[in-house]
């Protein structure tokens, strides 16, 4: 039996953790938390190996030049410090290799981040819009490694992603993976929790984004249309308008 490998991404505060660890329930797939080299590959007896890293922070398309180092970031001269020692492109070039990109509102985000992360505006929205960037470039440049998932979408109808990311990865699908939640190694809960869908709409958040990032913001609405789609339409599907 051929190794596969799995690499997950997503923006800060999107969910990463919690798909990741639905994933991990799977039997035949072993998922790393956020490690910074390949010790994914050093997992045994499992039919897919993985890691989760979080966009941009964590890691980015293409390796950091020689001068990114973590303190021109902290003098402002850097946006920010991936501190992954290989790219997503290194990622690319392991065998069988697939990336699942997990987006999430963007309102959400922001305000998570900028809460439990303490970051400014500034940083906390360009969290956001770079991993929408990222996600939608592997989009248009390897469809066919790539599956989108919806936060929200995973949270309301966790059974169906469930399942269509088991096709994705070419395994059945157990419904062990629902018990996700309850293994989160941070913040573990009996069920999926509705009350983090849209969080910012029910406190009366808005940070304007179609208006401040209408680019991106376009990126986005196309990602969540193809998160409802299988990764064989992902060629074909249309642009969605803002």
């Amino acid at each position: 039996m051929e190794l596969s490998h799995l690499l997950i991404i997503g923006a800060p505060r999107s969910g990463t953790t919690l798909l990741a660890t639905m994933i991990s329930r799977h039997t035949e797939i072993a998922i790393l938390n956020e490690d910074k080299g390949w010790g994914m590959r050093q997992l045994l007896g499992k039919r897919i190996v993985g890691n989760k890293r979080c966009v941009p922070n964590q890691i980015e398309l293409k390796k950091p030049g020689r001068l990114h180092f973590r303190f021109l970031k902290n003098i402002g001269l850097a946006k920010e410090y991936q501190s992954s020692e290989f790219s997503i492109e290194d990622y690319l070039t392991l065998p069988n290799i697939k990336v699942i990109g997990l987006i999430r509102g963007g309102n959400d985000v922001i305000s998570s981040v900028m809460g439990r992360s303490e970051k400014n505006f500034r940083v906390a929205s360009y969290r956001w819009c770079r991993s929408i960037e990222v996600i939608h470039e592997l989009k248009t440049r390897v469809p066919e490694l790539l599956l989108v998932v919806s936060f929200e979408n995973l949270v309301l109808r966790p059974k169906p992603n469930m399942e269509r990311i088991a096709a994705f990865l070419n395994v059945e699908y157990q419904d062990r993976m629902l018990e996700g939640p309850q293994f989160n190694p941070w913040y573990p809960e009996e069920g999926m929790n509705r009350e983090k869908v849209n969080r910012s709409q029910r406190e009366n958040v808005d940070f304007k984004l179609s208006e401040r990032f209408p680019a991106i913001y376009r990126q986005y609405q196309e990602l969540l249309a193809l998160s409802e789609t299988g990764p064989q339409e992902y060629a074909s599907a249309g642009d969605v308008s803002n």
